[in-house]
């Protein structure tokens, strides 16, 4: 049985945004703060999950994460009692494309900021974007917004992906949206979901 811990990031710009104005406020508007960061609650809390971790007394074989800022921030916060076990950035694990800070940067950027080992950045093209770009812009605001459907296929392919992986102990640092999407639950800031891969979807 392939067991996969879901890790959400911890909290960042966006989510104090929310606290004051949610979705449905009628003021809402994005507040366009592009790959937005942790907090310094939020880096605190990846401090914790990172004991949290460890206490559930498993080998991580594998970390995988998002590439969007706040997943890699927390992971190397959370995984740092892994030193030696690879952090693939796989952009299938990136929430579904809402908002200004759900829009990553290039990889180079990226490794420039996060450097080399223990991350493994292969899977995102060397030059150009990663996200969600279609030729048509199915929405009215400056974000392309992602479509539920092409949401759904991402994370298929990305559940077929970890299912293939011969590691058998998987940690993925991702998002709200897409641990909802996987396993139908809620979890706050650096809570994480216990589960096996035959279980996602």
């Amino acid at each position: 049985t392939q067991r996969v811990v879901l890790l959400r990031h911890g909290r960042t710009e966006m989510n104090e945004y929310l606290s004051k104005v949610p979705y449905n406020h009628p003021d809402f508007e994005d507040p366009m703060l592009f790959d937005t960061r942790l907090t310094a609650l939020g880096e605190r809390q990846a401090d914790a999950a990172a004991r949290n971790l460890e206490g559930l007394g498993c080998d991580f074989e594998l970390i995988v994460s998002s590439p969007l800022k706040r997943s890699l921030e927390t992971a190397r916060r959370a995984f740092v009692h892994f030193p030696d076990v690879p952090i693939v950035v796989h952009p299938g694990a990136r929430e579904r494309q809402w908002h200004a800070s759900d829009l990553g940067r290039e990889r180079g950027v990226l490794e420039a900021e996060f450097g080399g080992e223990p991350f493994d950045w292969s899977l995102l093209p060397e030059r150009g974007s990663w996200g969600y770009f279609p030729e048509e812009l199915p929405n009215r605001g400056p974000v392309p917004e992602e479509t539920e459907a092409a949401f759904v296929e991402r994370l298929m392919d990305f559940t077929e992906w970890v299912r293939a992986r011969p590691e058998q102990i998987i940690a993925v640092s991702t998002h709200w949206g897409v641990i909802f999407a996987l396993v139908g639950r809620t979890v706050r800031n650096c809570q994480f979901v216990d589960t096996e891969s035959a279980k996602l979807f």
